[in-house]
């Protein structure tokens, strides 16, 4: 073995073009492939940092009759899953809430909070850092105000102090009583991601709202359709104690770091197919040069055979070489997959779940990186070994000669290689134009609203703000309303008067953000509800400027006007959905509904007195559901989104002045403008980043494909040059023998082409889910991809042919 690898280097020696040539392209589909398995196995392989992780899941409860919700789960359903009978350790929820929290000095700061049920922390059996969970007395309804924070939050905020536990910690928009802080969490603990800390929440039989994210820990050994059939019996009883909120409704278990991951699982699968292919195409590449070389040593085979050596022996010998250039190419390769991983993360994708952290070299990865060394040496090194090995010495000495073709075994192999590179090529190319058309419909789709020229960020109103003085008498929610829309108008009166705001909106939930609104179901007068599948709309609360500072269009009616006070007629505005859907065959302007959870309610009965277009609230690809808004001062919302119009190019540049104005009328709320645009674009971040890594494999392949095509053609005319030279002597012209040598490539090309499209079809059928608006058999797209390739595939071809069509006869003659 030693003696072949030293017979290998000195070979590389005497050809160092052809190492490095079959290194480098080897690095580049090893590295490509490795960086992408290494972001696979940061999002989907490494396991969870809780004992037991394959028993942790997270739990939603979809409608079984299409209609749509928001998945999320209510306290009721929650508490179900926790009776004996049910083969669950424990059944918990988180539920979102902005807040503020004050530092000592008095400054604000914006954090995130999940109120969570009982068993939440033993759902994920992470020790404290400091202190103690909540226990069971502590999640009673009325218990007082207690916080577990993170690890990073103690650290940022608390300065690490060791001395935490037992101190209250204020929070501006908390409740009256200060909150304890019980307990630091460990940096694992991470969950829902970027929480800041965690309070205490109770579950009552009034707990029917969907707002909880659920997770789960089932009891080890428990079978799925044991455990689906006695879910299905507690969605059951639900049924029976509750009406319409468990009716037509089921408990779906999904492996927590599925969920955790989301969609981004799909992608981040087609991508490290793509890199598979491209690493195939290297595969491939590299099986030509070695049995392009093959054929030039064939004469050192023979003799080698003649000299007593056996065939394993020969084959021994080629597969070092084999494993040696994989061996190289992989160790180049990994230096490229470095690269590239920190690329990634550089570009945006540590944003995205679970990649904040890629380890690169773990157990896993190299795993992975040597079973791609030995696949990659077998695959490059068994074709030209057994075809050297299993051919005669007669063969062997015919193929040395100086006027052999090269042997037609030898020709053939070379030619499937030829067609496999062109089939590859088109299919990746292919796959990154239907990437590239998903992206691009994404990004002009009609979103229902224009993003440009708009700023956005989140306020949360101080508790004392909502409280009138003391001695004011009993509260009642009415006062509270009503001091939160002074508030709320104050705030507008701050904001207005800046240089380049011309609108300013607010509403409690904005495209793409945080959903503090939900889904309700709906009863339109005169027609009667549905028990078992009733309809169901998105709720959305805005105030009068919302509509046109975020440029929806009112296509029917009237807009909300500062006279939809709360003592006035309750009214609402759908959208085109909601109106087509549920109120198709009359005229919207006439019709009026109710809407309320967990059953359809008598009152308040809203009147329609406008439509405005579809404002497509939770993605891009999504269609907008049925949905209709109330405004602000029938229905006031606390936690709030505020938009402004502007008049400026870039609105980021007010972000200073509004900061200011801000602060000038409430210190204690701080705030985060962005740009709608950003926010806009950040929902496609995953998109963007499976069509970028698609761009640079298909331009990867591209590049492959040339090269690898070039060197076979260079080599097949090469072979032919003393026939060459013989026709010409005998009369044919170098035009003749050009388009002689171009026909030797045109049927590959050919060939290529028609097992590349197929390819492409099928690959484009399977990941059709992934693609928004595209179909596999866009005929644009498999023309352009095939246009592309087989354009690279001419040049490849006609230098070669060129070059040899003008060889001089008589120079090639003499010298044999």
């Amino acid at each position: 073995m030693l003696n072949d690898l030293k017979f290998t280097i000195r070979s590389w020696r005497r050809q160092p073009g052809f190492a490095l040539a079959a290194i480098a392209t080897l690095a580049v589909g090893i590295g490509a492939t490795t960086a992408i398995f290494s972001t696979v196995n940061a999002a989907l392989l490494r396991p969870l940092p809780f004992p037991d992780p394959e028993n942790l899941f997270a739990v939603y409860t979809p409608a079984t009759d299409g209609r749509f919700t928001t998945g999320r789960d209510s306290g009721v359903e929650l508490a179900r899953l926790n009776d004996p009978s049910v083969s669950i350790e424990h059944a918990s929820g988180s539920a979102r809430f902005d807040s503020i929290v004050l530092r000592d000095d008095g400054t604000p700061v914006s954090t995130v909070a999940y109120a969570v049920t009982e068993g939440f922390f033993e759902i994920f059996r992470v020790p404290m850092a400091l202190g103690r969970p909540f226990v069971h007395a502590e999640y009673a309804a009325g218990a007082a105000p207690l916080v577990v924070l993170s690890h990073h939050l103690w650290r940022d905020i608390f300065g690490s102090d060791p001395a935490i536990i037992g101190k209250a910690m204020r929070v501006a928009n908390g409740p009256p009583r200060p909150s304890t802080i019980v307990g630091v969490a460990r940096p694992e603990l991470d969950v829902p991601r970027g929480a800041d800390y965690w309070v205490n929440a109770s579950i009552t039989p009034q707990s029917t709202g969907h707002g909880f994210d659920g997770y789960v820990r089932i009891k080890p050994g428990t079978r799925v359709e044991r455990l689906e059939s006695e879910m299905a019996g507690a969605m059951a009883g639900i049924a029976r104690d509750y009406g319409m909120l468990g009716k037509n409704r089921r408990y779906d278990l999904r492996p927590l770091v599925n969920a955790m991951v989301g969609d981004l699982r799909s992608t981040l699968v087609v991508v490290l197919a793509a890199a598979g292919l491209l690493l195939l195409l290297a595969c491939v590449n590299v099986t030509n040069l070695l049995l392009a070389r093959g054929s030039v040593r064939a004469r050192e085979i023979a003799v080698r055979v003649s000299l007593g050596a056996g065939r394993a022996r020969i084959v021994r010998q080629l597969l070092t070489e084999s494993l040696a250039l994989a061996a190289a190419g992989t160790v180049v390769g990994l230096v490229l997959a470095y690269l590239g991983v920190q690329a990634l993360l550089a570009f945006g994708a540590s944003d995205l779940p679970r990649l904040d952290r890629v380890p690169f070299l773990d157990v896993r990865v190299l795993t992975f990186v040597l079973v791609a060394l030995f696949i990659t040496a077998f695959i490059v090194g068994l074709a030209p070994a057994l075809r050297l090995a299993g051919t005669s010495l007669k063969t062997l000495m015919n193929e040395s000669g100086r006027t052999s073709t090269g042997g037609g075994a030898a020709h053939r192999t070379l030619k499937t290689m030829i067609v496999a590179e062109i089939a590859l090529a088109i299919t990746l190319v292919a796959g990154a134009g239907w990437l590239v058309r998903s992206f691009s419909n994404l990004g002009t789709t009609e979103a229902g609203f224009v993003p440009n020229g708009r700023l956005v960020f989140d306020v949360m109103l101080p508790s004392s703000r909502l409280l009138p003085p003391p001695g004011s008498g009993r509260v009642t929610g009415a006062m509270i309303a009503e001091r939160q829309q002074a508030w709320t108008r104050t705030l507008e009166d701050h904001l207005r008067p800046i240089a380049g705001v011309t609108a300013v909106g607010t509403t409690a939930t904005m495209p793409f953000g945080i959903d503090r609104d939900g889904v309700l179901y709906i009863g339109v007068q005169g027609d009667a509800v549905d028990p078992d599948h009733p309809l169901v709309a998105r709720a959305h609360r805005v105030n009068e400027h919302f509509f046109e500072t975020m440029g929806v269009k009112v296509v029917a009616g009237r807009d909300f006007t500062v006279d939809d006070r709360a003592s006035t007629m309750a009214v609402a505005i759908v959208n085109r959905t909601f109106a087509k859907r549920y109120l198709g065959g009359r005229d919207p302007l006439t019709a009026k509904f109710t809407a309320g959870y967990p059953e359809v309610p008598a009152a308040p009965i809203y009147t329609v007195v406008g439509v405005v277009d579809d404002v497509k609230y939770v993605s891009l690809a999504q269609p907008a559901d049925p949905a209709y808004y109330t405004p602000a001062a029938q229905t006031p919302y606390f936690a709030q989104s505020v938009v402004l119009k502007t008049s400026v190019a870039d609105p980021i540049e007010l972000a200073a002045s509004i900061r200011s104005a801000v602060k000038a009328m409430d210190p204690e709320v701080p705030i985060t403008p962005q740009s709608l645009s950003d926010v806009v674009s950040a929902s496609l971040r995953r998109q963007r980043l499976g069509m970028t890594l698609m761009l640079i494999f298909a331009a990867a392949a591209l590049a492959l494909a040339a090269v690898g095509i070039y060197g076979v053609i260079a080599y097949a005319s090469a072979q032919r040059v003393g026939e060459v030279a013989t026709r010409m002597a005998l009369g044919a012209t170098p035009s003749d023998m050009f388009w002689l040598l171009m026909d030797q490539g045109r049927v590959l090309a050919l060939v290529g082409t028609g097992v590349g499209l197929a390819v492409a079809y099928a690959a484009g059928k399977a990941g059709s889910s992934l693609l928004y608006e595209v179909r596999a058999s866009d005929p644009v797209i498999l023309i352009a991809a095939t246009v592309l390739v087989l354009a690279i595939t001419s040049l490849a071809i006609l230098l070669p042919a060129r070059r040899v069509s003008r060889i001089e006869p008589s120079r090639i003659l003499r010298l044999d």
